[in-house]
């Protein structure tokens, strides 16, 4: 060794450092490299994978979310409830066999895929029959429908519906690679038959336990008692406040009913009389009641006041109808009230009370006479001294007297008038 090298050691110079540093920029460009490498090994199909299981999971875990809240009021809310889940079910169930086997399975998974497709259009086409009026204002908004009754419109159903696409339409159009697997193919479609008997199953299970609440029939009309102690009526609240719940097949107006409402219907089956003015949300009261409501729905004039149409089985009213029940309610007017009255042979006025404020304004938005540019909308306290306390609607709702109807019953939930002779 010289001095010059000597003098390097001596600052601190290692003979092998060279060789060294050599080794670690092999084991480190190796190191990572194996990584890299694996990450771009996975490929198309190993993204397209991920999807799956990535969807599969969501779609599964939001279906038996809304199967686990157990609703069966109202009729139609149960039966999308089981009918929307029982589809995102197996499409969940169908994305995660796709996931678990998507290297040797190709052509499998593009038959899958095609399932997929098939019931997300199964689930869009049924979806379509009961639309909400209004659309999201925010995004969260547009995840919650799913947990309220798949409450979509038009818009939300459409984006929800391409996005659940996604991972089928990419697999379809994949190149398969690898061998059928009819084995796989078999285990997969048991599995969805299974899932299918499931949701059966629990369909009936919930169905039978609605019909050991029912209380009586008037028709297509059911009242069903919901006991305090029953497990049902922790999810309206209903087992103090409003221990029965009317409901039909026909019809969108499923709902609670407090005691003192199931009281008002039992007097007014036994009163004689016509046709009965009320809004259309409160026809199944008069028709389990046995009387027949002027209007018993909206007109499509006023569709976007429905807060969830059912084009499958909506039957609107003529515009005239209901544009003359939102006049006797909105006018204050009582010779023009008694005048609609008799114009429709009605000679009784149902008002549910405890909704009857909020309906008001739809009734004034709904009357022909109603011109919001004279209205100051905008200052609730005025809008309201000067349009709403002034209609019928509201003075009825308050226990008025009048001139034409009398009041010939009245408790904490329901007043009814009659029109004098």
């Amino acid at each position: 060794m010289n001095a010059f090298q000597k003098l390097r050691l001596w600052l601190g110079w290692c003979p092998n450092a060279a060789f060294v540093n050599k080794k670690e920029d092999v084991y480190m460009v190796s190191y990572e490299r194996k990584y890299i490498d694996k990450i771009k090994g996975m490929g198309f199909s190993g993204f397209l994978g991920a999807l799956h299981l990535v969807f599969g999971v969501w779609l599964v875990s939001t279906a038996l979310w809304v199967l686990g809240k157990k609703e069966i009021f109202p009729w139609w809310g149960m039966d999308i409830n089981i009918i929307s889940s029982w589809l995102l079910l197996a499409i969940g169930v169908s994305s995660l066999m796709i996931f678990f086997n998507f290297v040797k399975s190709g052509n499998v998974h593009r038959i899958l895929a095609i399932v997929n497709l098939v019931l997300l259009a199964g689930f869009f086409l049924y979806l379509s029959q009961f639309l909400v009026s209004s659309e999201f204002n925010d995004l969260s908004m547009f995840f919650d429908k799913l947990y309220n009754y798949y409450s979509f419109g038009l818009v939300t159903l459409s984006l929800f519906t391409l996005i659940v696409a996604i991972p089928s339409v990419l697999t379809f159009f994949s190149k398969p690679a690898g061998e059928k697997k009819k084995v796989f193919l078999t285990a997969t479609l048991l599995v969805l038959i299974v899932v299918f008997a499931s949701l059966g199953a629990y369909y009936l299970y919930l169905n039978n336990q609605k019909n050991s609440m029912l209380a009586g029939e008037f028709g297509d009309i059911r009242i069903y008692k919901i006991e305090p102690d029953a497990s049902r009526g922790s999810l309206f609240g209903m087992s103090s406040m409003y221990p029965y719940f009317i409901d039909s097949p026909g019809d969108t107006t499923g709902h609670p009913i407090s005691k003192d409402t199931y009281e008002a219907m039992q007097f007014l089956k036994s009163k004689e009389g016509g046709k009965v003015l009320a809004w259309w949300d409160f026809e199944l009261e008069i028709k389990a009641a046995g009387k027949e409501p002027v209007i018993s729905y909206a007109s499509e004039a006023i569709k976007p006041t429905i807060a969830r149409p059912a084009s499958l089985y909506d039957k609107f009213e003529p515009d005239e109808k209901v544009a003359d029940v939102s006049r006797f309610f909105a006018t204050d007017s009582e010779e023009m009230a008694k005048s609609i009255a008799e114009k429709y042979g009605a000679d009784l006025v149902y008002i549910s009370r405890q909704r009857m404020n909020d309906l008001i304004g739809v009734m004034v938005f709904a009357s022909p006479d109603f011109n919001a540019q004279n209205q100051d909308i905008m200052n609730p306290e005025a809008y309201f001294e000067k349009t709403i306390k002034s209609t019928m609607g509201y003075r009825f709702n308050s226990g008025a007297e009048f001139k034409y109807f009398d009041k010939i019953f009245e408790n904490k939930d329901v007043i009814i008038y009659q029109l004098k002779k």
